[in-house]
């Protein structure tokens, strides 16, 4: 983000302009210029009070998904409103090829890659009893930051995004400055990875819990492990199934992650500004 010249600058001319009408009028009138000058005076201070207001250039988001993208529609659909001001999604990155939050983000406008894992798996074969391709993911990765820190962003949000990132993204990604923030699907320091609700559901139906949540928070190295921004509970009494329970946390996982890009958002300007 690129910070413009303040606006104080600006109000400030508008309440000059304000100025000089008021003494015209007031000359007009034949007022007397002593008292002109005292009211002239009055705004002047008020102009002086005037705190210190910046106008941002839109701060520039990538958003990383895997799937269908409802959360990245929220995101979307949240840029430029009250919700996400000064904000613009400048690329959307997928995974998987077939994945609809692609066409989400083309009907939008917005450029989209599908950078897929297999020609890496190719490249990196790993031939062991129980292959983790771990070379394959780090060429993978550091291709993947590359491809992100081309178009300059502010901001990277994993919306959805299946895969367990590594220093050789998280590295170059942090030393660009960039925070890239993750929605998990439970509360801060509780369940972790892909089957957090299936977990969940499992505790519920075994009397061990009543509610579970979600979280934003940025992304380490540790997984699921990051400082929160933003969290909430859900309610899991009255859910008869798993379904009703994925049901209930995807309805509040789209203003949560709007929030918590618009707080990670705010973050950084109040930041930069120092």
């Amino acid at each position: 983000m690129e910070w413009k010249h303040s606006c104080h600058s600006s109000i400030g001319l508008g309440l000059a302009r304000h100025m000089l009408g008021i003494r015209s009028v007031c000359l007009s009138w034949g007022c007397d210029r002593g008292q002109i000058s005292s009211k002239l005076f009055e705004l002047f201070v008020q102009l002086q009070e005037l705190p210190d207001m910046e106008d941002p250039t839109p701060a520039r988001i990538t958003v990383l998904i895997s799937g269908g993208g409802t959360n990245l529609q929220a995101l979307i659909d949240a840029c430029g409103t009250d919700d996400l001001p000064n904000a613009n999604i400048v690329r959307v990155i997928s995974d998987r090829k077939d994945a609809y939050g692609l066409t989400r983000a083309k009907t939008a406008s917005i450029p989209t890659t599908h950078h897929g894992i297999l020609r890496y798996k190719r490249e990196h074969p790993d031939s062991s009893p129980e292959p983790k391709f771990d070379q394959a993911r780090r060429a993978y990765d550091a291709d993947l930051a590359k491809l992100v820190l081309e178009d300059e962003p502010d901001l990277v949000v994993c919306a959805g995004f299946m895969r367990i990132l590594t220093t050789a993204f998280l590295d170059p990604v942090k030393a660009a400055t960039v925070p890239i923030i993750n929605l998990h699907p439970a509360k801060p320091g509780e369940l972790v990875g892909a089957k957090c609700i299936d977990d969940a559901w499992d505790e519920f139906k075994a009397g061990k819990r009543t509610e579970t949540g979600i979280m934003i928070h940025y992304v380490i190295e540790e997984v699921d492990m990051g400082a929160p921004i933003v969290s909430t509970n859900i309610d899991i009494t009255g859910c008869e199934s798993l379904k009703d329970l994925e049901t209930r946390i995807h309805a509040s996982e789209h203003p949560l992650i709007v929030k918590g890009a618009k707080t990670a958002i705010e973050k950084l300007r109040n930041e930069r500004k120092v």
